[in-house]
């Protein structure tokens, strides 16, 4: 096969959270910060072109607790399990963002 003439392949762009599995709500791009403050934005956003993008699982995984712990507690008073989706996030080549469940983290209320 000649140069320039193989199949294009899907483009890895990192890993994204998906805090509200059951509503498709992702963490929001932390450029989307509207207060103008020096802490980083932690904010929901059910667009897929909003979500923020981490280069590595572990750096998603450390995101929920420096970022996102008080969301999960926050949700844990009204559920006794949270569960959080890691995914990988492609670009397929005509262009769509397509999405790969990598692994479900649960959290339960403590007894």
């Amino acid at each position: 096969m000649g140069k320039g003439f193989g199949v294009k392949k899907d483009e890895q762009l990192g890993y994204i959270l998906v805090l509200i599995p059951e509503a498709n709500a992702y963490a929001a791009n932390f450029s989307l910060d509207f207060d103008g403050s020096d802490e980083k934005f932690i904010g929901i956003t059910n667009m897929l072109e909003e979500a923020q993008i981490w280069k590595t699982q572990k750096l998603a995984k450390q995101a929920i607790e420096r970022y996102y712990g008080a969301f999960i507690l926050e949700q844990l008073e009204s559920n006794s399990e949270v569960g959080v989706n890691l995914k990988r996030l492609k670009r397929s080549p005509s262009g769509t963002l397509e999405t790969e469940m990598i692994e479900s983290l649960w959290f339960h209320r403590p007894l």
